[in-house]
């Protein structure tokens, strides 16, 4: 009796065997070399991303500031807004950012974890406790880095006495100012010049 031919049963030849070690360990160092390559690429973009969150944040509370002095002074004057001087502009804000951990006494006695803002009331500043510090332009000497802002009173100081006196001196103004804090680089200069050209 004849076998059909879809029965008959092929014996796997010693040429369809599946991979060798030398095979299989060529794919496992390219897909290593792959993933280096690429997160080499890609890490850098944690610190593009926290530094456009900062600085998000910084501009919605510079319009919100700028919000506030403009309802006082519509509503009274000028120098009712002096009242936000070194106040935390926080407070301003509808919805504060994420992270925000409200006021904390003295920084130095709370533990405030790295990507957090939070209002420092023994020095009156705005702080920001930064997740990424090897990602700024200039790496600051310490640990932890933080970045700081103060809601400060713009005005001409006509008695000379370096404090704002509502009698002697003009008001011209209120800005939150950033308190000599490190930068991160510009994102575009991480760009590889052979995606900038087309």
């Amino acid at each position: 009796m004849a076998v059909p031919r879809w029965a008959e049963v092929s014996t796997p030849s010693s040429e369809q065997s599946g991979f060798t070690l030398f095979e299989l360990i060529i794919v496992i160092v390219l897909v290593g070399l792959l993933f280096l390559i690429a997160s080499w690429r890609l890490l850098p973009l944690r610190g593009d991303a926290e530094a456009a969150h900062v600085a998000n944040t910084v501009g919605a509370l510079r319009s919100a500031l700028g919000l506030e002095v403009t309802e006082r002074i519509v509503e009274d004057s000028l120098e009712s807004a002096a009242e936000l001087d070194r106040g935390n502009p926080m407070d301003l804000l509808a919805q504060v950012p994420a992270g925000y951990i409200g006021e904390v006494p003295s920084a130095g006695d709370a533990d405030i974890p790295a990507g957090s803002w939070y209002y420092d009331q023994s020095t009156r500043q705005l702080r920001y406790r930064v997740r990424f510090p090897q990602y700024l332009a200039h790496q600051p000497q310490g640990d932890p880095v933080e970045l700081s802002w103060q809601v400060r009173l713009r005005y001409l100081d006509n008695d000379g006495d370096e404090r704002y006196n509502a009698q002697a001196d003009s008001l011209r103004g209120i800005a939150l100012e950033a308190m000599d804090n490190p930068q991160w680089p510009d994102p575009e200069d991480n760009i590889p010049e052979v995606l900038e050209t087309p």
